[in-house]
């Protein structure tokens, strides 16, 4: 069973929240413009058409910056690994800490996710009835929308918490979907946990998909999701029994850039990726814009956000087995320095061509080929969910929790050896290589990633790390309050006795 560019636009047009039509010309069964479950599902290609539009909700849309809010905003924006461009008013309510429940990303973001949940929830539930479809497709397809799920409720969780509302059925526009209650405390953990260990049974035990499959979930993908959401409920132990069952089944890549540079996708390294082919034929817009709007504007870019003067001075000291700066720091951050390029550097081109000393710009992601798309603003570099270099760093920090430093320490030398920066010390202490991990190994490692804000969060150092490295407008953060993003003001409307995350209106 092939899914075909697997993120193509959404394809299933019966993928819509079904509101309560029942009769007449607006009925789901009648409306030539609609497609219900009765009439879609009848075949194995229309659970490929179902589960790739669940899939397709991991990008969420192509529109303008859409991707960059998503895997930029939302992610990086509260971190002190980025500085900011004083431009549109939502992304600044996010990272001067002034956001409140009407902010357009938190409620954006809320309704794609919930999207992604609905799409599922489809396929789970109308794939059993497929005629003609051996078991072992229907497992495994059911299987991948269960993970996607999850994921999404993962995604909800570490940014609105746990009082949210849990839809396992598909829509049928009953009052109960109207009026749902928030979930209880502790259901929606047990439920991401429940979900995740589940479908490992199900998933195909491989590193990777091949051809036309490339992006598909596997046994390691789920393995990983549940570790990283172990990791972020501090439970170290759980977490290291998910990534033992993928240590040694991946390798890191040689070239270090090769992970972001859009020509080596869903490589050796690769567990998890969201997938961008780059293709725009036939009003496709199988790309994104994020490397336009990190670019510097004297290159012809939006330069949005910037590498933190912080993340910067703690890169330069990255260095090599040599006393020069690795391909950690080239690979990251654009800056006045010889060794340093771009995609629009022409040859004989350096850095004071575009830009003025001092000056220091995102590297990571923001680079282009020709052969993968028709223009620049076009990225077609997919993004990382689960890297094996960063569940290393998470196994070693599970094993250093439990005493075993000496062993942690060899799983973060393999990690620096591939930058041929030189091996940490094994006569560190539990503290210092806990220390070392926050405030050296994974912001080198992972800078603009997406995990550096949530690694605040769990260590439980988020207020102290914004404001020891001089995060903009740290004296607008509350520690009780801007952890999470507010229930959308939206979802209060019709159910006004909700509980509101702390210390937000409605």
């Amino acid at each position: 069973m092939k899914l075909k560019n697997i993120y193509i636009a959404v394809i299933a047009l019966f993928m819509v929240n079904m509101t309560a039509c029942t009769g007449g010309f607006l009925d789901e069964d009648s409306n030539p413009n609609a497609l219900s479950p009765s009439v879609f599902w009848k075949s194995e290609a229309d659970i490929v058409k179902g589960l790739t539009s669940v899939y397709a909700q991991l990008q969420p849309n192509m529109s303008w910056g859409t991707p960059f809010e998503r895997f930029i905003v939302v992610d990086c924006y509260r971190s002190d690994e980025l500085d900011f461009r004083a431009d549109v008013t939502s992304w600044l309510q996010i990272a001067t800490f002034v956001s409140e429940s009407n902010n357009t990303i938190a409620r954006t973001n809320w309704t794609y996710l919930y999207r992604g949940v609905n799409y599922a929830n489809q396929c789970i539930d109308n794939i059993p009835n497929v005629p003609g479809v051996s078991d072992q497709v229907k497992n495994q397809t059911i299987a991948e929308a269960r993970f996607l799920r999850a994921y999404f409720y993962f995604r909800l969780y570490m940014n609105y918490g746990e009082r949210i509302p849990i839809y396992t059925k598909q829509l049928e526009g009953t009052d109960e979907e109207f009026y749902p209650p928030q979930a209880a405390p502790g259901e929606l953990v047990a439920f991401i946990e429940k979900e995740l260990q589940e479908v490992q049974n199900y998933l195909p035990d491989l590193g990777h998909y091949s051809g036309t499959n490339i992006g598909r979930a596997t046994k390691y993908a789920a393995a990983g999701i549940l570790g990283k959401f172990y990791m972020f409920r501090k439970e170290e132990a759980k977490a290291e029994k998910e990534f033992e069952k993928i240590i040694g089944k991946f390798q890191l890549m040689e070239n270090y850039n090769d992970n972001f540079d859009g020509l080596h996708k869903n490589n050796k390294e690769s567990i998890f990726e969201v997938q961008f082919s780059g293709d725009n034929t036939g009003g496709l817009r199988e790309f994104n814009r994020i490397a336009q709007h990190l670019v510097s504007s004297n290159a012809e870019g939006y330069e949005e956000a910037y590498p933190s003067f912080w993340l910067y001075e703690t890169l330069k000291k990255d260095l090599t087995t040599d006393g020069e700066y690795s391909d950690r720091l080239y690979s990251t951050i654009v800056f006045n320095d010889p060794k340093t390029k771009t995609f629009y550097m022409k040859d004989g081109e350096g850095f004071l061509d575009y830009h003025k000393d001092g000056e220091i710009f995102w590297n990571k992601f923001t680079s282009w080929d020709p052969s993968l798309s028709s223009y620049w603003t076009q990225s077609a570099f997919n993004m990382p969910v689960v890297r094996y270099a960063n569940v290393l760093l998470l196994y070693a920090e599970c094993l250093n929790h439990r005493g075993a430093t000496a062993e942690a320490i060899g799983y973060i030398n393999q990690v620096r050896a591939r930058v041929n920066v030189p091996p940490l010390s094994n006569t560190m202490s539990k503290d210092q290589v806990l220390k070392h991990l926050q405030d050296v190994e994974r912001p080198c490692e992972l800078a603009l990633e997406g995990d550096r804000w949530y690694d605040l969060i769990r260590w439980g150092i988020a207020g102290q790390a914004l404001r020891e490295h001089n995060k903009p407008y740290v004296e607008n953060f509350v520690e009780t309050k801007h952890l999470l993003f507010p229930i959308p003001h939206n979802e209060f409307l019709l159910n006004p006795d909700w509980e509101q995350n702390p210390n937000y209106g409605k």
